[in-house]
């Protein structure tokens, strides 16, 4: 199999458990939030319990940029918890929790634009017990803190702290977040390949993300190299054809 990668079920088989798509800081594509990006950076670095706030449309790389926050924290051995609007009430913290995580944790709610009754009177509670015990926040929604349909004590809050736009990236910034994604799972995606899918596929970049997964699967499943035929081919068996951008 060409493409710089092996050819034997072992390869493919040790390919696919190295494979890790949780996000990370060093994995985002700034495109234009370089700002943002270095604002996180900065609140990790500091542990001394700062919030920041990241707004945009779908697509603008708020989620990444919460979970792989998340996932530095816990890597260096701190409390981080990452939390939606659909996660159970289980799964929220009571208030009095950041008297035992220590200053390096973090709190991340995205999507807060979501939130229920109940969901924004805990997130009020929880801004504000972040603050006394020295744990950073961090949350991200659809719009500027003073647009969002939320609770007005809600959106002061979340106004405190650090708030940025993000940018949906722009094709060459997707092109570049694909053709890394398929270096890490050992294959080239050349430029014919990535700006084909760009061209033909659903561009939001969770897609294009899930399109790029099920390409390698099957280039290993047919043992072939990918390619724009490849690509069809795979469509065609799974009965779907390209969305074509209008």
């Amino acid at each position: 199999m060409s493409s710089g990668r092996g050819s034997t079920a072992g390869q493919q088989m040790l390919l696919a458990l190295q494979w890790d798509d949780e996000p990370t800081l060093e994995a985002f594509e700034p495109g234009a939030n370089g700002l943002a990006l270095e604002a996180l950076t900065k609140l990790l670095a500091g542990g001394e319990g700062s919030s920041v706030y990241l707004w945009g449309p779908a697509a603008s790389g708020k989620s990444h940029l919460l979970r792989a926050a998340c996932r530095a924290v816990q890597r260096a051995g701190n409390w981080a918890l990452y939390l939606t609007p659909q996660s159970p009430p289980s799964h929220w913290p009571a208030l009095d929790a950041f008297a035992r995580t220590g200053p390096a944790a973090l709190l991340a709610i995205d999507d807060v634009q979501a939130c229920a009754a109940w969901q924004q009177d805990l997130l009020f509670g929880l801004f504000n017990a972040a603050r006394q015990f020295g744990v950073s926040f961090l949350a991200a929604g659809d719009a500027a803190p003073a647009q969002l349909e939320l609770r007005a004590d809600v959106r002061t809050r979340l106004a405190w702290g650090l708030a940025l736009a993000l940018e949906p990236l722009d094709d060459a910034a997707k092109r570049r977040v694909l053709q890394s994604l398929a270096a890490r799972r050992g294959f080239d995606l050349r430029d014919d390949l990535s700006r084909y899918i760009l061209s033909h596929h659903a561009r939001d970049m969770a897609s294009l993300v899930d399109l790029v997964a099920r390409l390698d699967a099957y280039a290993m499943q047919q043992a072939r190299a990918t390619s724009i035929p490849l690509l069809k081919a795979m469509l065609a068996d799974a009965g779907s054809a390209p969305t074509i951008k209008p």
